[in-house]
């Protein structure tokens, strides 16, 4: 009896296992060596903004890129146009997207050549999560979509994160992702295709939070995003105490 029923679990976890969705290794993988500065408000720019209301469990939505090459909104990709997707597909629509819709501070479509992005090894996405007491949160999926200056969609790439704690969001220093070695000759090709003028866009899911909203940078890694404006006025603190100490210890 004992054998028969080892045999049986055997052969059970065996077909759960063939049931079970087979996830790809993720290509944007979050490098937590990297600390940017995070983007926040006020005049930072950000590419994607994601704040669900009511009594959502999840926060989705997305940019694109239209024929001609502006803005969408709301606009996402199913997992199978994803080169090595995750498996999961973000919600089309913009009931999580704050307004206003516009290719402003909360919505982007950035090239590669404003970026100065000419390989994909350079490419990082910054995320900032506004949560309450730096409450833990779940970047269930975040997609890089890439388009022609034309609007001519390339490709994309995906990746998740589930982060314990949020303190490093806005204000502090932001959560990077970056592309996967395994995955930078693929978007190094797509880059060629589009040249200087290849657009970027983004979409995701979020899971378990509680505040927002969560926003999402592209940046070039050799040139760290803009610093908030509280950034500024420590710089110019800072500036202004070494001058001072320097005229102090000036011989008279």
């Amino acid at each position: 009896m004992k054998l028969r029923a080892i045999s049986l679990a055997v052969a059970t976890m065996g077909a759960l296992a063939v049931a079970a969705p087979q996830v790809a290794s993720a290509s944007l993988v979050y490098d937590a060596s990297i600390l940017a500065p995070a983007q926040g408000f006020g005049s930072a720019p950000r590419d994607l903004t994601l704040q669900a209301t009511g009594n959502a469990t999840t926060e989705s939505g997305g940019v694109g890129v239209a024929t001609g090459g502006a803005i969408t909104f709301g606009t996402v990709i199913q997992d199978s146009s994803v080169f090595m997707g995750n498996g999961m597909s973000n919600l089309s629509g913009t009931a999580a997207m704050p307004n206003p819709l516009n290719d402003d501070l909360k919505y982007g479509i950035p090239t590669s050549g404003s970026l100065g992005i000419t390989s994909a090894n350079q490419i990082a996405v910054l995320f900032n999560a506004t949560e309450p007491g730096g409450d833990n949160v779940d970047v269930l999926d975040l997609t890089l979509k890439f388009y022609t200056s034309a609007g001519s969609f390339l490709g994309a790439i995906d990746g998740q994160h589930s982060f314990a704690n949020s303190n490093p969001g806005n204000g502090v220093a932001g959560f990077t992702f970056v592309i996967d070695q395994v995955q930078q000759a693929t978007v190094n090709g797509w880059l060629a295709t589009g040249g200087s003028g290849t657009t970027l866009a983004l979409e995701s899911t979020i899971g378990n939070f509680a505040g927002g909203p969560e926003s999402f940078l592209i940046y070039n890694l050799a040139v760290n995003p803009i610093p908030e404006p509280e950034t500024y006025a420590l710089m110019l603190a800072g500036l202004g105490a070494v001058g001072f100490i320097a005229r102090r210890r000036k011989p008279v």
